[in-house]
């Protein structure tokens, strides 16, 4: 197997056989014009390949005469002719036949270039195909790449360009997490099926990470008893002078990468890179813009939904209880003596409770109920769509009898209690969200007073002792 890298910024290309910089167009008029091709709009290898026939053909013609002119003179019955025997007849049939097979080289040598001069605009011509073919999908590639933002779908865009570019067979997008840990984020084709190929891979990968560098690899492997050409490229991911991964494609059996191939992918590897990074960007940004979304609604200590999601909850479940649909309730639980949590264990322990009994509120409730704290040690529970005004009552029984096991706490469980008032609304007694609210607090006060650890409910002022 061969490895090597990518070389150095390449000097103007040119096709091989030109003098100077005379235009190709114009070598090949003045060739055409010398082996005497009149028309030659449209230059190609069979005119040339028709007028070296012509000229061979006229050559063994005009040979041919001369040998059975020169044979007929120097005949016996050619005797009586007295200038075929003079030295000038001699020299001039030799120069004659010199001449004509001097005109015949010059021809041949003319139209040998000329055949060169095309064969190399032919080369030329396939070689500028193939790169405004590469530019193609390098610009399709990039105008798809700018509109995609997710990263998966990056990385899936990025992989199905190089394939199209290089025509590979497989390939796979390694991306480096952490100093010198490669992670394949996305790979497609044969070579997830071979684990020797992947560890090959791998080393080949962190070569390339380390050393910063793109690598043509090139070697011969046996396959089902004949042996193949294989050939790989591996390009780093290099976006502001930091490494994000690599791209590594594997050609197919009949497709042997070139220099050439390995500078066209490293050319798109700097435009996926910029994709990449764009992608985690802009997933960092929706991932602060989503904490941020959270941290504005929900209480920074507990977790629990902060005053406003509450009440915006409660103008949506108020909104459907309007248009009759069903009933829905508010707990006003506060905490009873919590103070001396605080005194006696300290704030810190404190909180560590405060955000345990926002963590039992939530064990209580069905998914689409909010708890929320409205603060200091008060917290507020919003059933949405309950059948009756007992469902509501049903919720604050279980929360009460969570208040039964102890919290654990650094100096050892401490037993709390709590009052809780309930309000609850129906289609028959619309009211709006802060008019509820005031309802279940005006409650929770009197089971303050009642004596505590206890639910009364703002329709029916039942207290429910445990």
């Amino acid at each position: 197997m061969t490895v090597s890298s990518s070389a150095g910024p390449q000097g103007r290309e040119r096709a091989p056989g030109l003098e100077g910089d005379a235009p190709v167009a114009t070598l090949l008029e003045r060739e055409a014009r010398i082996v005497g091709i009149k028309d030659f709009s449209t230059p190609s290898l069979e005119a040339v390949d028709r007028r070296r026939s012509q000229l061979w053909t006229v050559a063994f013609a005009g040979l041919a005469s001369l040998a059975a002119a020169v044979g007929l003179l120097t005949s016996a019955g050619g005797h009586h002719l007295g200038f075929a025997n003079r030295l000038g007849f001699r020299i001039g049939t030799v120069v004659l036949v010199v001449a004509l097979a001097g005109y015949v080289m010059e021809k041949e040598r003319h139209l040998r270039r000329l055949a060169n001069l095309l064969v190399n605009e032919r080369v030329l011509g396939a070689a500028l195909s193939n790169r405004l073919k590469e530019l193609a999908v390098l610009y399709e590639a990039g105008k798809a790449l700018n509109s995609v933002l997710f990263i998966d779908e990056v990385l899936q865009l990025i992989l199905s360009s190089a394939f199209e570019l290089l025509e590979a067979s497989s390939g796979c997008i390694m991306l480096l997490e952490g100093p010198d840990n490669l992670v394949v984020a996305c790979q497609a084709g044969t070579s997830s099926e071979d684990g020797a190929r992947l560890e090959l891979r791998d080393g080949i990968a962190s070569r390339v990470v380390r050393d910063r560098e793109p690598l043509l690899i090139q070697g011969t492997v046996s396959e089902k008893g004949h042996l193949e050409t294989e050939s790989a490229v591996c390009v780093p991911l290099v976006h502001r002078g930091d490494v994000l991964g690599v791209l590594v494609l594997k050609g197919a059996a009949d497709h042997i990468y070139s220099e050439h191939d390995l500078r066209a992918v490293s050319l798109f590897a700097e435009h996926a890179a910029i994709a990449v990074a764009n992608a985690r960007l802009y997933e960092a940004e929706r991932a602060l813009s989503v904490q941020l979304s959270h941290q504005v609604v929900h209480d920074p200590l507990t977790g629990a939904a902060n005053r406003v999601l509450v009440v915006d909850r409660m103008a949506h479940a108020l909104a459907r209880v309007r248009r009759n649909e069903c009933s829905m309730g508010v707990l006003f639980v506060d905490l009873d003596d919590f103070k001396l949590v605080n005194d006696e264990l300290g704030h810190g322990v404190g909180d560590m409770v405060l955000t345990a009994i926002a963590q039992r509120l939530v064990a209580c409730v069905r998914p689409s109920d909010t708890v929320g704290r409205f603060g200091g040690d008060e917290f507020i529970i919003v059933c949405e769509d309950l059948a009756d005004d007992g469902g509501a009552m049903e919720v604050a029984h279980r929360v009460l009898k969570e208040f039964e096991v102890p919290f654990p706490t650094p100096f050892g469980d401490r037993m709390l209690s709590a009052s809780i008032g309930v309000g609850v609304c129906g289609a028959e007694n619309p009211m709006e969200a802060d008019d509820l609210i005031r309802v279940a607090d005006r409650a929770m006060y009197q089971a303050k007073i009642d004596g505590k650890a206890r639910i009364v409910g703002a329709l029916d002022p039942v207290v429910h002792r445990f």
